[in-house]
């Protein structure tokens, strides 16, 4: 629910033309999401696995035995959220000359950050280092909006008063038939602490408050929560505020100063539009696009150093059981082996906040993507029975985020080397077509050929041909392997070997897979298992306690290219002056194409780089179809 406001003001005053304005918006959103209340398991490799060193196994096994690798649940409660935006601006068109238009204009979105009507939100603020009475005093509380007792002492998140956007541009008129314009804009989206849908707060931020049941990953072949036939996951009960909440579970980050940046686009294009004959006008741009504090998980507050993996297997002794202990590591504070249970383990200790299993920021904006490409359209207004739009890009983009919402997008491997993480999109692709079209075949009443109603014009006239074409370049994608223990996202990759070229078969190779007229294809090169020293793979995937080299996204490593053709074949009688009937013949997959999945990208499986089997086709049923239709209009 939501009220908008706009009004907008327009001055001529000799070569100006003004645009004044402003927008007011005021959104309300009462939500309850129950997303985890009957409980999550998830499952690993980890549990079915070797125990000396978590080779082989499968998480398909693990569900089969009931083992769960780790487990959640939570109840939640309706939250009232509120936000409110105003936004003044001002334009000026300048005609600087009969051909030449200059534009100027300034934008100031004050976005005024998200309240809970009853403070409901509990967060973990990383710059508050208050000690923890219920953690033995470590650094670290849960807070709350509002101004209780442990209560943060405010009820919103600071306004960041910069979010100002210029706008400018030109338009010059080369001759009556071709223009050149150009522009540049910054524009603020919806994000941060302003924005409460993409943050995810109703489904995260006060469930706390009605309390929560976890059982955390070991990183061993050990459940820690055991048979799921002979354990029952408790009911999580509500819980009063108090600054120990959240302790031995997920707590939700939030910060009153570092979250109100809204994620911003700063936008730029080049284009030539000319006039050709026979009505087709064509546009060739160069289009920019970056966008800034986008939505990510590239900071996880709570994720150990990694000079810790150096401790190898000892990551993984248990203080429940007193090994850890044994070897000397020493308990983070009295209560942690009470309060984790059998996930008391020394990587845990070793985190940055070890009363929590994890911190999970949902307002982190430290996301970027940048986006280039070459526009080219051609448009044949409805002429001599041809109309058409076509347009073809030449693109390139790059980012190190690749979701919209903080809770979806792939965790870093190492928050201490973000690197790796910036690479081609998996959304990049380099080339696309796409054209539309329809033709009136100059036969019959009305028409060049055979203008008549009697037997020749109905029977050879009123023929149309419509078409739409898709063809679309494969997106990239990079290569994973089965998890480390590296709190708290547990990913890894594996190392790339840079002497094998990473170049993709031809996806032909698949598709006769796919029909039964091959072996199977291997699309990438072949990734080497733990401890082979052949030469010949293009990944390697590493000992359990290193982490690999390998970027999250490779050029070189991409999807099948999408291609499709639809068509449409339409026939008019006319039926007197007031009547006509339209028989309609409906073509989708005209070519028959088949449309697979990308290969498996996990280095840790012996099927990497292949297509496995035939439910990775993306377009079911592989057949084309078809559909015939009568009406009649009046």
């Amino acid at each position: 629910l939501g009220i908008a406001i706009v009004n907008n003001y327009l001055w001529t005053r000799g070569r100006h033309t003004f645009n004044i304005g402003g927008e007011f918006r005021r959104s309300y959103q009462d939500d309850n999401e129950e997303q985890t209340a009957g409980g999550q398991f998830a499952f690993s490799q980890r549990e079915t696995s070797n125990p000396s060193d978590l080779s082989g196994g499968s998480a398909f096994a693990s569900y089969l035995l009931g083992l769960p690798d780790q487990t959640n649940r939570s109840n939640s409660q309706e939250l009232r959220l509120r936000n409110f935006d105003f936004s003044p601006y001002i334009q000026d068109d300048i005609k600087l000359t009969p051909k030449l238009t200059l534009n100027v204009g300034l934008r100031w979105d004050i976005q005024v950050p998200f309240s809970e009507v009853n403070n409901l939100i509990v967060f973990f603020d990383p710059a508050n280092s208050s000690p923890n009475a219920f953690a033995g005093n470590i650094p670290g509380v849960a807070q709350k909006l509002g101004s209780c007792n442990g209560c943060a002492g405010y009820n919103r998140a600071d306004i960041h008063w910069g979010h100002v956007g210029p706008r400018l541009g030109f338009a010059y008129q080369v001759s009556d038939k071709t223009v050149v314009q150009a522009g540049f804009a910054v524009a603020f989206l919806n994000g941060g602490a302003y924005e409460y849908g993409t943050n995810k707060v109703a489904v995260n931020y006060g469930n706390l408050l009605v309390g929560s049941y976890s059982q955390l990953k070991t990183g061993s072949n050990v459940s820690a929560f055991g048979n799921w036939d002979t354990n029952t996951m408790p009911n999580p009960q509500p819980t009063p505020f108090s600054p120990g909440l959240g302790i031995a579970t997920q707590i939700n980050a939030f910060s009153k100063t570092k979250d109100g940046y809204a994620p911003y686009a700063q936008q730029w294009n080049v284009n030539v539009q000319h006039q050709l004959p026979w009505n087709v006008f064509v546009t060739g741009a160069w289009v920019g696009n970056r966008v800034i504090h986008l939505p990510s998980k590239l900071n996880p507050i709570n994720q150990f150093d990694p000079k810790y993996l150096s401790l190898g297997t000892d990551l993984l002794l248990s203080f429940a059981d007193g090994s850890a202990q044994a070897k000397g590591y020493q308990l983070p504070y009295p209560t942690f082996v009470q309060d984790f249970g059998g996930s008391a383990t020394v990587a845990q200790s070793l985190a940055p906040f070890p009363q929590y299993s994890n911190i999970m920021n949902n307002f982190e904006g430290s996301g970027t993507t940048y986006y280039q490409g070459l526009q080219v359209q051609a448009e044949k207004r409805f002429t001599n029975g041809l109309s058409f739009l076509a347009g073809w890009t030449l693109s390139r983009s790059w980012d190190n985020t690749s979701s919209g919402f903080t809770s979806f997008t792939a965790g870093v491997v190492n928050k201490y080397n973000q690197k790796p993480e910036w690479g081609v999109s998996t959304a990049d692709e380099p080339n696309t077509f796409k054209a539309s079209g329809t033709y009136e075949l100059p036969i019959g009443p009305g028409k060049e050929f055979f203008n008549n109603r009697g037997v020749t014009g109905q029977l050879l006239g009123g023929w149309q041909l419509s078409w739409i074409i898709d063809y679309e370049a494969g997106t990239a994608n990079g290569p994973t392997e089965n998890g480390t223990p590296f709190p708290p996202n547990g990913n890894n990759r594996p190392n790339r070997n840079p002497g094998v070229k990473l170049s993709t078969a031809s996806y032909q190779d698949a598709k006769d897979q796919f029909e039964g007229k091959s072996s199977v294809a291997q699309i990438y090169p072949a990734a080497c298992p733990l401890g082979s020293t052949s030469s010949n793979c293009s990944f390697t995937e590493t000992t359990q306690f290193v982490l690999g080299n390998a970027t999250r996204t490779y050029s070189e490593l991409r999807n099948p290219a999408f291609y499709t053709e639809n068509a449409n074949v339409r026939k008019h009688f006319f039926l007197g002056e007031r009547f006509q009937a339209i028989l309609q013949f409906d073509y989708f997959n005209l070519f028959n194409r088949t449309q697979l999945n990308g290969p498996d990208t996990n280095a840790s499986n012996s099927t990497f780089g292949q297509i496995i089997n035939k439910n990775a086709q993306t377009n079911m049923p592989i057949n084309r179809q078809g559909q015939i239709s009568v009406r009649i209009e009046f």
